[in-house]
């Protein structure tokens, strides 16, 4: 009996080791699964990781070459800085020489001005002078042609005065023969009556 309990015990040891190796080999097939499991959460989370490390390397490309972009679009600004910063030395310079020529300019203009209004005033002087002696050159041409219509009355009397002495003294030389031809035809009666 003690044989067979001790049968019995090896029976319920070999039966409670072979429970023990099932409830085992349960155990390590569930912690197979769980760690499978485990391992394919894992994975996809490493994928997850690996697909945001990919966004993240594009995106820090992306930004590298944003900021090379951004270094040469600050240096071209940089650089643009320095051209309008020049430019505006220069500028200053131009328009302190364009203010001081603006001032000369203003100064002749100013001079010229006043050299103008004296030659506006001369030259109003000098037309009412002109104007004056036109009106006198006027009054003149008036005289003149005065002067000269009388000329032509004086000249036409003249003219008919000489007429008039010319039929005058053909009349005159005519009636001086008459007479010479009376007196001679008297002395011719006066010696025959003698």
């Amino acid at each position: 009996m003690h044989s067979h309990v001790a049968s019995s015990r090896r029976s319920q040891a070999a039966s409670a080791g072979v429970s023990l190796l099932i409830v085992l080999a349960l155990g390590l097939c569930g912690l197979v699964a769980y760690q499978w499991y485990r391992d394919a959460d894992l994975r996809k989370q490493l994928a997850e990781r690996g697909k945001q490390m990919q966004a993240m390397n594009e995106q820090k490309h992306e930004i590298e070459v944003t900021g090379k972009r951004v270094e040469e679009e600050l240096k071209r600004v940089e650089q643009l800085k320095e051209r309008l910063t020049e430019q505006d030395k220069t500028n200053k310079v131009e328009l302190s020489r364009t203010k001081r020529d603006l001032a000369e300019a203003n100064l002749k203009l100013e001079r010229a001005t006043k050299q103008g209004d004296a030659y506006k005033v001369a030259y109003e002087k000098m037309a009412t002078d002109i104007k004056a002696q036109n009106e006198s050159m006027k009054k003149l041409n008036e005289a003149y042609l005065n002067v000269v219509n009388v000329q032509k009355d004086t000249v036409e009397k003249y003219k008919k005065l000489a007429t008039d002495c010319e039929d005058l003294n053909a009349r005159y030389n005519k009636l001086f023969e008459q007479a010479e031809k009376l007196q001679q035809a008297l002395n011719a009666q006066q010696a025959e009556k003698k």
